[in-house]
């Protein structure tokens, strides 16, 4: 995986003070192993305190974990302030604070924001490479990957782990400077790749459910932080009427239904029935995508417009292969 010194550069700026997001994101997704999202969905509204979230997320006198919902909510969640918007005197329009992608208070926002739109690109890429194929898999796949909800799984997981590794170095330190640390009670950066990707062996209705797991703990931690800016609704995004697409993306309609859904199409050549899974899929995925980019427009205040399939931050060769 090249490392070129633009990506590198955008690693530097953003990933490293920011690792406190996917902390907060794997900690939600193990939690959602034993709980439903139900439990947790209103919570951001309420603007949570460090230790409420801590009984809710049941990690009481685990101290590392501690630290973890500490760090996020008292420091990281504290740091924003709602975008204000103020007339000066000597002219009639708003202005606003800096809000762009590197601005030190909104950074980790923006990279959650950045996170939970590039699981969604990830699942859009293989799709649309189904498509591109004559809606047929790959056949270079692995014999152990040649079922459509094995190769789905199968391609989310690799990308995610690529994209998790150029964030987060796994380089190990000396045996001497090991020595000199005290690391037990540490949540090392293998430590966040191994509880965010550990799930290798599931059956497909298991797959399906990791992957949910993981775009809801994306959405949890975004909407944490966009609830302390005051935006309560950051997905719905105005059509003939509006569409809240938050409730898109956890639908049972969406992911858990009509993946399956394709691949059952598939497995029993039912073509005309795979054509119109498809375009549904098509319409869930790109309203969701406009969702996402509705809501890093709002949180940076009009100053990050989006492409439907632009990222935030680089993200390096995930999608070249």
């Amino acid at each position: 995986m090249p490392e070129s010194s633009v990506i590198l550069n955008d690693i530097n700026k953003v990933f490293i003070p920011c690792r406190t997001v996917l902390e907060m994101e794997a900690l939600t997704s193990l939690l959602l192993e034993h709980y439903n999202y139900d439990m947790i969905k209103e919570i951001p509204k309420s603007q949570p305190t460090s230790q409420s979230l801590i009984e809710v997320f049941k990690v009481v006198d685990i101290e590392p974990l501690e630290r973890i919902i500490e760090y996020f909510i008292d420091v990281v969640v504290n740091r924003l302030k709602p975008i204000v918007m103020y007339e000066r005197d000597h002219h009639d329009r708003f202005r606003m604070g800096n809000v762009v992608a590197y601005t030190k208070t909104r950074v980790c926002l923006y990279l959650a924001l950045h996170r939970l739109k590039l699981k969604f690109l990830i699942i859009k890429d293989f799709m649309d490479k189904f498509k591109e194929n004559g809606f047929q898999l790959d056949e270079s796949q692995d014999e152990g990957y040649r079922t459509f909800l094995s190769a789905f799984h199968k391609e989310y997981t690799e990308k995610n782990i690529m994209n998790l590794k150029l964030m987060l170095s796994t380089k190990r330190v000396s045996e001497r400077v090991s020595q000199l640390l005290d690391i037990k009670d540490t949540i090392t950066n293998e430590d966040i790749i191994q509880a965010l990707t550990f799930k290798k062996y599931l059956d497909d209705k298991n797959r399906v459910k990791f992957i949910m797991r993981e775009i809801k703990a994306s959405l949890f931690v975004c909407k944490v932080m966009l609830a302390k800016i005051d935006v309560l609704n950051p997905f719905a995004i105005a059509r003939e009427t509006m569409v809240d697409t938050e409730d898109i993306m956890i639908s049972q309609d969406f992911i858990p239904e009509l993946i399956p859904a394709i691949s059952k199409c598939l497995s029993e050549n039912q073509n005309d029935q795979l054509s119109d899974c498809f375009r549904a899929y098509e319409f869930m995925m790109n309203s969701i995508l406009e969702g996402i980019n509705y809501a890093i427009k709002v949180a940076s205040g009009g100053q990050i417009v989006l492409d439907l399939n632009a990222t935030i931050y680089n993200t390096g060769n995930i999608f070249s292969f």
